[in-house]
């Protein structure tokens, strides 16, 4: 078996992609691996809430960016290893798609991202989820959130 040296973790912010940090946080510290957090901000999500739409004399895509810059960098702290890359990628794509494709361009061999299951169907992963474990051509690793 080959050790991971390069793990990237998606996250959009919620409980199970908090989870999903920890985890490869974790699995990153006992491998010795490079960990990179990722987020991705679809342009523009249809279901966008209320607290993310920026005020009219400011570049929505701007402050999309500095938003997950600044929640990047508060999870970047929470963690107990170095982080590689901090890293938001602006997307006509869906999340799942950058994921995957983000890894393949940087030499990822593990990609672990958090199960959405609590959208829908109780313990299914969510569709970012599904797309990645669908396409990636790496190991991905579902992170179920705690009950």
């Amino acid at each position: 078996m080959d050790v991971y040296q390069n793990i990237l973790v998606a996250t959009d912010f919620s409980e199970a992609a908090d989870q999903a940090v920890k985890t490869a946080d974790a699995l990153a510290g006992i491998l010795g691996a490079s960990l990179t957090i990722l987020h991705v901000i679809e342009h523009f999500p249809e279901d966008i809430p209320v607290t993310v739409i920026p005020p009219e004399d400011v570049d929505p895509q701007q402050f999309l960016i500095e938003r997950a810059r600044r929640f990047l960098e508060q999870l970047s702290a929470s963690v107990s290893q170095p982080v590689a890359a901090l890293e938001v990628e602006v997307s006509t794509q869906s999340a799942g798609r950058e994921i995957v494709r983000y890894a393949q361009g940087h030499d990822i061999d593990l990609i672990v991202v958090g199960s959405r299951g609590e959208q829908g169907t109780r313990g299914s992963p969510g569709s970012a989820a599904s797309s990645v474990v669908q396409a990636a051509s790496v190991d991905v690793l579902v992170i179920r959130p705690a009950e």
